[in-house]
């Protein structure tokens, strides 16, 4: 039997239907804890526990395919670690629970050990991050040695217990930060060689995680797009939205916002999805097509604390604002 070779405009053809087909989102098996039936490529939903806590698992499709993963409630790295989409109904039948861990530093401070062989230069660099943080802010960053001298040790860190270990060290996900006071001993920043190319702003970045500070972009009043078909700076669960109130207005010139996955839209009457919806929820799935280029060259900024930066963690930690809300406000309106 002779196999005729097919005319070169049907394989055009079949090549558009399966790029179609790739790109059509994944359709979804039942669940009980969600109605969705699909999900477009791209989109992510969480079917056990809430964003950034450690223990909850989220799905995601990515060409046309569903895998689940577990958040560890680190902020910043590359991609959290896949597990059975079937584990967070183990979990659930076990009746096990995520809980938010994001608390605050007792009295504003953080206990901090260095403990990899950094180099001078990069020394010099968490040192002047440290100082950029607790300078304008008021907050205090001590070593274990430093703490355990303080006439207030005991009411500090866990009785000087608890600390943030900042490290070098070899691990597929990169830099990443725990987030908030976990009262832990050696809750991780992890910096690897790439954080220390453009100063110290990247370190500041992961240290504000470590005080307990959000990304901006994922602010419920965020005004920037995520573009979830292009390379993300990390992984998925980086960009879902906070659902929690805030007292600080968004601040698109944050040192905690994303330049890349994300920019500002052109047309900014259109409802956008955010990165947990897809067109079903009645928006528009954004693309480089609708952005800002000029608008969104503030995003990503890592020269230092904006207004708005050093107003959060004063007011996150009941601190005298040296910056005011108009401030930050005006700080908005500076052209860059």
């Amino acid at each position: 039997m002779h196999w005729l070779p097919l005319p070169l405009h049907f394989l055009l053809l079949l090549l558009v239907l399966g790029l179609a087909t790739a790109n059509d989102g994944c359709h979804l098996p039942h669940h009980p804890t969600s109605a969705a039936t699909r999900l477009s490529d791209g989109q992510i939903e969480y079917i056990f526990g809430q964003p950034r806590v450690p223990g909850a698992i989220y799905r995601t499709c990515v060409k046309g395919v569903v895998t689940c993963f577990e958040d560890d409630g680190n902020a910043d790295g590359d991609e959290d670690d896949p597990v059975s989409c079937h584990k967070a109904d183990a979990q659930r039948r076990l009746g096990l629970a995520t809980q938010h861990t994001h608390l605050l530093w007792p009295l504003a401070t953080l206990c901090y050990q260095i403990e990899s062989p950094f180099t001078r230069t990069e020394l010099d660099l968490i040192q002047n991050a440290m100082n950029g943080i607790i300078t304008p802010t008021g907050v205090s960053m001590l070593t274990l040695d430093e703490c355990k001298a303080s006439p207030r040790a005991q009411a500090l860190c866990g009785g000087c217990a608890h600390y943030v270990s900042i490290h070098q060290r070899p691990h597929r996900r990169g830099t990443y930060a725990a987030v908030g006071y976990l009262q832990t001993a050696g809750q991780a920043i992890n910096l690897q060689p790439s954080a220390f190319k453009h100063g110290s702003g990247t370190i500041m970045h992961e240290m504000l995680h470590a005080f307990g500070v959000s990304h901006e972009h994922v602010h419920p009043a965020s005004e920037a797009i995520v573009l979830r078909g292009h390379k993300l700076a990390a992984s998925r669960n980086n960009y879902v939205l906070r659902r929690e109130a805030f007292v600080t207005q968004y601040d698109k010139h944050s040192i905690m916002h994303y330049g890349h996955g994300v920019c500002l839209p052109k047309n900014k009457s259109v409802k956008y999805c955010n990165i947990e919806e897809s067109e079903a929820d009645g928006c528009v799935v954004p693309t480089a097509a609708d952005c800002d280029e000029e608008a969104s060259s503030v995003l990503g900024q890592r020269d230092g604390l904006s207004d708005g930066d050093i107003r959060t963690l004063q007011v996150l930690y009941e601190l005298p604002t040296a910056t005011t809300q108009r401030d930050a406000d005006d700080d908005e309106d500076v052209p860059s």
